[in-house]
């Protein structure tokens, strides 16, 4: 009797994991959703207090939208724009925040995968130990040696940055967007999963 009770206890939980985790999509959705709506409502609230005006505040925010959309156009259409080349120049002649919006820059352009971004490569490493590999983005090389970036999971804007020998690195046909999703689905999209499996060596 204890023992089938148990079992159908264990049956209860799994029935419970796998419903939480059919669901676990819908709920990302909805925490992101929730926070771009407090991050709108507290725009909304600090415009509102210098404005004193619905119609004004409500006009700014479109307006903000929109230089939004022109910018992406811009930049996606043309690959920069005016506007930003002009900050670009001016934080520039910054001595205190040149590096640091610098390296934001960077940082931002291979996230997205524009400029530079674009180019950089997706490569396999044995990390933390041997025999458990990451994919890694490749953000610089000199010689020998590679300059390289793990993220961690579900987050791909946060990890290590190591420096390695490029002998122990894999090169991959991984885009940064297919590298992130896979990261940011903790391994559920997997994308070029024959590729990775033809390149990780089998342990004996």
């Amino acid at each position: 009797m204890r023992n089938v009770l148990n079992a159908k206890m264990k049956l209860l939980v799994r029935y419970i994991f796998v419903g939480a985790l059919s669901l676990f999509p819908l709920v990302l959705v909805l925490i992101v959703v929730n926070f771009l709506k407090d991050l709108g409502v507290s725009a909304y609230l600090s415009l509102h207090d210098y404005t004193n005006s619905f119609g004004i505040t409500i006009a700014l925010m479109a307006a903000v939208i929109v230089i939004f959309a022109i910018l992406g156009y811009s930049i996606e259409r043309y690959g920069k724009s005016m506007f930003v080349s002009i900050i670009d120049s001016t934080f520039a002649r910054i001595p205190a925040i040149r590096s640091v919006y610098s390296v934001s820059k960077k940082l931002a352009a291979m996230l997205s995968g524009g400029e530079d971004g674009g180019k950089k490569e997706v490569v396999l490493v044995e990390y933390p130990k041997d025999n458990i590999w990451v994919p890694a983005y490749l953000l610089n090389r000199h010689e020998h040696v590679c300059v390289l970036f793990i993220p961690t999971s579900p987050n791909p804007t946060s990890g290590y940055t190591v420096i390695v020998d490029k002998k122990l690195t894999v090169k991959t046909t991984m885009t940064l967007q297919e590298a992130s999703s896979f990261i940011i689905s903790m391994g559920a999209d997997f994308p070029r999963k024959e590729e990775i499996a033809r390149l990780i060596p089998v342990v004996d």
